[in-house]
């Protein structure tokens, strides 16, 4: 395969796997084994709470847009991928522009979200990768002419090594990838206990992999094993007390005897 068919399926690859993962994430929201999805229906209706608009319908008809949209460009992809294994460059091409502009259109309705909610650091990614779809088109139209010397990877030196290596590495990382998935996945549905710090005071430290379904049993159950205690006050730890990488939450529970 000469270089410029490398660098081409490359590209369409990522993006192929890149918008598949982002549809699947709509569809898988939530966390399961060996998946972490992210619930974007619930930032949504944040976001526009933050707009004052409360009714739940325009998160809806957003987050259905957005994944219409999202959709359309996996299968604007896909169909650039199987083109490709056809040898159709033409066609190709032609899809692969629509794919590229597609998801220009989508990040620029992301980046106009992001100033209208303020949130400026998703408007710096999505500004990036606005970016980098220009340099993709760029890399898949212009990259190395036909005549260049064709790059033979079975045939560098080292090669075979490598793929040894590499493999190796794989295995062993999918091996280890499991092994902390299947000690840790309880955290999802398990009940976190609670430490009285202060008088009345209890602390939950919320480990990894642990979302609201977590939240709502540790309280359902901490009522439970303490009867004689009333809940007045909920409060989660300040962002510093927190992961910077939201892998777990501290939450301080407020009690006084019935």
């Amino acid at each position: 395969m000469k270089e410029k068919n490398i660098i081409r399926l490359a590209v369409l690859v990522f993006w192929t796997c890149f918008w598949g993962l982002s549809v699947m994430d709509k569809i898988i929201p939530d966390v399961y084994y060996l998946w972490v999805g992210k619930d974007f229906y619930a930032l949504f209706i944040k976001f526009f709470a933050s707009l004052g608009l409360k009714n739940p319908i325009f998160a809806t008809i957003a987050l259905a847009g957005i994944s219409a949209l999202e959709v359309l460009n996996f299968v604007f992809y896909l169909v650039s991928l199987v083109l490709f294994a056809k040898g159709e460059e033409g066609l190709m091409e032609k899809w692969f522009f629509r794919a590229i502009f597609s998801s220009m259109t989508l990040f620029a309705l992301f980046s106009i979200g992001d100033q209208v909610f303020g949130d400026r650091f998703q408007l710096l990614e999505h500004g990036l990768f606005w970016i980098v779809l220009i340099a993709s088109w760029v890399v898949f139209k212009h990259v190395a002419n036909d005549e260049v010397q064709t790059a033979r990877i079975n045939g560098t030196q080292g090669a075979s090594a490598a793929i040894i290596v590499g493999v190796i590495l794989t295995i062993c990382a999918s091996f280890s990838i499991r092994n902390f998935s299947s000690h840790t996945f309880d955290n999802v549905d398990t009940a976190v206990n609670g430490v009285e710090v202060i008088d009345g005071v209890y602390k939950f430290d919320f480990p990894f992999l642990a979302d609201k379904l977590v939240w709502e049993k540790t309280i359902n159950t901490f009522k439970t094993e303490h009867p004689e205690l009333k809940v007045n006050y909920i409060y989660t730890g300040p962002g510093e007390l927190n992961s910077k990488k939201k892998t777990h939450m501290l939450l301080y529970v407020f009690t006084e005897e019935l």
